[in-house]
């Protein structure tokens, strides 16, 4: 998915499109994303986790090359509408696979999103190689070959996932059940929508914003693409980080804090240029990806087990919906000022409302202890 915000800077002479008319293009992807977790979720956990990954692999890579064919601005959404929707499967299902093998849950989500954070690394930073050297369209033809490869050694290597026990999947962590952990699945879910609004359009308006910002990359596409993929290097990084922290501290004073950094951080982006600019946006997605394993570990804190897929598709259905309309508001801004600042000031106003939200969490510490 994250491969078209920058092969999408050299497909204007192709379809005759600026930028701001392109971009929209991927919303139908975005919402799918979102869309396609709830129904992924329910497959995970009442037909089979593996079969529904199998499907993910080999989807993700046939609906990849398909849109480096494409010949029209139709059938580019259409393509990058199936890259979302095969997309989709892979954090309701594999986060609950995780969760399930887990032996330390933050440390081990935190692992998994160590190489998550490098895959949204090498999309801007393949898509930025291959886009310059061989034009867009092998930004996704190769990797989609690349993805049926993947789903071949997965079908070969990993044979079989173990369901969870029915008497065993019954309780959450705290001792509640499904119903009784609602309305703190709710401010869960609120806060991680806040986080995945920030991250989807950080993502998508990062390579932008460089090609603008950073005069110095004299706006080689290779150049924005690696300066792109750097901070996502960083942010793999920062997610092993915070689930170490979320095995260790409390995980809802950690979600608080790390929202309400982003507000300085934010103003800040706003206003940089050049290499202080670069730095900034470091922070940014550092303070962004380093709680996705924070939220996760909320989730399974409090969701029985026989429900995880489900319920992390319904957190990830909910922030994607949210955060889909980040493709609008970052071609709206850019097309009504030509620049981001504006956009900068609201996610400002987004990582403040997350904080409170989440400081109307419970103390997961005390709940256990009352148990």
């Amino acid at each position: 998915m994250l491969i078209f915000p920058t092969a999408v800077l050299a497909m204007g002479s192709d379809f005759g499109m600026e930028f701001a008319e392109l971009i929209p293009l991927m919303l139908p992807s975005v919402i799918l994303f979102g869309a396609g977790a709830i129904p992924a979720g329910w497959l995970g956990d009442r037909w089979s986790a593996r079969g529904t990954l199998i499907i993910m692999f080999f989807g993700l890579g046939a609906s990849s090359i398909a849109t480096g064919l494409a010949q029209s601005p139709l059938q580019l959404a259409l393509g990058l509408a199936a890259i979302g929707l095969f997309a989709s499967i892979y954090h309701p299902v594999a986060t609950a696979v995780v969760v399930r093998y887990a032996t330390r849950r933050g440390r081990d989500l935190g692992i998994n999103g160590i190489f998550g954070g490098l895959g949204i690394a090498a999309g801007p930073f393949v898509a930025g190689l291959l886009t310059a050297a061989y034009g867009w369209r092998a930004a996704f033809i190769v990797p989609g070959v690349f993805g049926i490869a993947v789903g071949l050694a997965f079908v070969w290597f990993v044979r079989e996932i173990t369901p969870v026990a029915k008497t065993e999947g019954r309780q959450a962590e705290n001792g509640g059940n499904g119903g009784s952990v609602l309305p703190v699945f709710i401010a869960i879910v609120v806060a991680g929508v806040c986080v995945g609004f920030l991250y989807q359009t950080e993502t998508i308006a990062i390579p932008k914003v460089f090609e603008q910002r950073l005069t110095f990359l004299e706006g080689s596409l290779s150049a924005v693409g690696m300066m792109a993929a750097a901070i996502f290097v960083f942010g793999a990084a920062a997610q092993y980080g915070g689930g170490l922290l979320s095995d260790r501290f409390s995980m809802k004073r950690l979600l608080a804090l790390a929202l309400a950094v982003q507000i300085p951080i934010t103003l800040m982006a706003a206003r940089a240029w050049e290499m202080p600019l670069f730095a900034i946006a470091i922070l940014m997605v550092v303070f962004t990806l380093g709680l996705q394993p924070v939220v996760d570990s909320l989730v399974a804190h409090y969701v029985p087990p026989a429900w995880h897929a489900r319920a992390y598709g319904a957190r990830f259905l909910a922030a994607i919906v949210v955060s889909s309309a980040s493709v609008p508001a970052i071609a709206w801004v850019f097309d009504a000022t030509g620049a981001f600042d504006w956009l900068f000031y609201g996610l400002m106003g987004i990582a403040a409302f997350g904080a409170i939200t989440a400081m109307t969490l419970p103390s997961e510490r005390r709940l256990k202890k009352a148990r």
